[in-house]
């Protein structure tokens, strides 16, 4: 009996501490990024990654901004006629600036992204839930094709781990590259509405109650994986 009592007490402890605690991406990233100069409207760009959702996000951002954004078909196509290997994760940068310059992009914007995953628990159903959580870091740079200058450059860290990669990598990519245009300064604080609804990139609409001790938190060490892209 007293053994049972126990286990309940340690339960309502926990759930006070946890509260809804869940791992939506709700924290603002640290950010880092410069420009020596920002293109001009309609200047066309390549974005070049190994990682999809970075290269969609990034590409949607660009095209808002009103860059035009040369689909990476055209690149592949261009290499294939040159018998140039740009496929994988160990392509070549000088290579793929010259396939670029040759479908008329004047910039190609590297994208790098670091991902950290972890099975983890989700305490935001009042009930422990094992849950899949990342922590990411992504860095883009754009450059000349004609001059291999680095024109901008911006770096977007997560600050807590979150649950869906698609939103976070998002997220991350919209906050490097308004470090990198300048639109926010780099750390960890930016104005809310940086990456607006509708946009295409990951927002927080809803903050959940961030607990005061870390048993949600606690992960397993041996599930720990991590991938550069």
């Amino acid at each position: 009996m007293k053994s049972a009592n126990l286990l309940m007490i340690v339960y309502a402890i926990l759930l006070s501490t946890a509260g809804c605690r869940g791992y939506a991406f709700v924290e603002t990233p640290t950010t880092d990024g410069f420009h020596s100069k920002l293109p001009s409207p309609y200047t066309r760009a390549v974005v070049w990654g190994g990682r999809p959702d970075t290269i969609q996000s990034a590409s949607t951002w660009l095209l808002k901004k009103g860059i035009l954004v040369v689909d990476q078909t055209k690149v592949l196509q261009a290499a294939a006629d040159q018998k140039v290997s740009l496929t994988g994760y160990q392509y070549i940068e000088t290579d793929v600036l010259r396939m670029a310059k040759l479908v008329g992009a004047r910039l190609v914007v590297f994208s790098n992204a670091e991902v950290g995953s972890w099975d983890a628990l989700d305490w935001s159903a009042g009930f422990p839930r094992s849950q899949r959580v990342y922590s990411a870091t992504i860095s883009l740079r754009a450059v000349d094709v004609n001059t291999g200058e680095i024109e901008w450059s911006g770096k977007a860290q997560s600050t807590e781990r979150f649950g869906n990669i698609e939103e976070g990598v998002s997220l991350l990519t919209c906050h490097a590259l308004a470090t990198a245009w300048g639109m926010r300064n780099p750390g960890s604080t930016a104005p809310e509405n940086i990456c607006p609804p509708g946009s295409g990139l990951m927002t927080s609409e809803v903050s959940l109650p961030r607990p005061q001790a870390p048993p949600a938190a606690s992960s397993s060490p041996s599930s720990h994986s991590s991938t550069n892209y």
